[in-house]
């Protein structure tokens, strides 16, 4: 039996940003500009790149406050809709 092929950290650091990137539509230039600071950055993880430790808490924590600002979102409730009454 073989044991399951773990992935490398750059591999995770890499697919959570892919799966951010496929399931917000956020374009790979607008992401990196936003998350790093690099419009490029994307493409650069895409290449092999292997970014600072630094960067990488910063732009996950991009994702978090992200994906918070959605649940936010999702929560806030629909705003009433006004309710006609007939004249009398």
């Amino acid at each position: 039996m073989n044991a399951p092929i773990m992935k490398t950290l750059s591999e995770q650091f890499r697919d959570a940003v892919e799966e951010f990137l496929a399931r917000t539509g956020t374009k790979p230039t607008e992401f990196g500009r936003l998350a790093a600071g690099d419009p490029s950055f994307v493409l650069s993880l895409r290449r092999g790149r292997s970014p600072k430790l630094a960067t990488v808490d910063r732009v996950l924590a991009f994702i978090r406050e992200s994906d918070a600002a959605e649940r936010r979102k999702a929560r806030k409730p629909a705003a009433m809709p006004i309710r006609e009454f007939p004249d009398p």
